[in-house]
């Protein structure tokens, strides 16, 4: 019997995208340099491969703060200084909430039903403004963020350590939802959690998917939990 709902924050309740070009354009402007079409594909590009490496291991936030926006402005062309970039891009971003279409209502659905949970790869007071902005703060249980745990996800103690805040719940009667198949749905799986990819970008479905079920929309939820 399921009693508690996990759920990603960026890219699955508040679009990453949308905020982070947003950010983008400010930080851009701010500092006089060009903006085309080009340019936030150039980052969703660098950006998550870097984000990919830390999933597996190979690389940690801190090292990705130190050089990535020195390895986007290097593929854009643009000589500025990325380290201090990346100190504003995240100021700006701290402040950035565009949820996700149909993230208010299926909050407010699941906070009726189960324990509701945000677990988020990112900085801790960073997600409860975004949340809080966003108007969803108020229908989470936990917000258990990897920066307050100590540990991220896919790793199972981040899962462990969020399981350790649900007394009385077994991994089993937990559901893990994402965006992501490593973080969320890998992570999710080998912590013995049941999982739902919320695969909204259409994405071919791997041979060997993980994912208990797959949505490409959050109020398509109401029909599985």
């Amino acid at each position: 019997m399921l009693k508690a709902v996990l759920m990603d924050i960026d890219d699955t309740l508040l679009d990453f995208g949308k905020c982070a070009e947003q950010a983008m354009r400010i930080g851009f402007a701010e500092w006089g340099l060009p903006f085309d079409g080009s340019t936030y594909k150039t980052f969703t590009r660098v950006n998550d491969g870097l984000w990919l490496m830390i999933e597996r291991g190979e690389l940690t936030t801190q090292q990705l703060f130190e050089f990535r926006w020195n390895r986007i402005f290097e593929a854009l062309g643009i000589q500025a200084d990325g380290a201090a970039f990346e100190k504003r891009f995240l100021d700006l971003l701290y402040e950035m909430s565009i949820p996700v279409d149909g993230a208010d209502e299926i909050c407010r659905y699941l906070k009726e039903k189960y324990i509701l949970c945000a677990a988020s790869n990112a900085f801790h007071d960073q997600q409860l403004n975004r949340l809080k902005m966003a108007g969803l703060l108020p229908y989470f249980d936990h917000v258990f963020v990897s920066e307050s745990l100590g540990c991220r996800k896919p790793e199972k103690a981040f899962f462990d350590a969020c399981l350790a805040s649900l007394p009385d719940i077994a991994a089993e009667e937990c559901v893990m939802i994402g965006d992501s198949l490593t973080a969320d749905i890998v992570g999710g799986k080998n912590a013995g959690m049941k999982t739902i990819w919320y695969n909204h970008l259409h994405r071919p479905v791997p041979e060997h998917c993980e994912a208990d079920q797959i949505v490409d929309s959050l109020l398509t939820l109401k029909n599985l939990l």
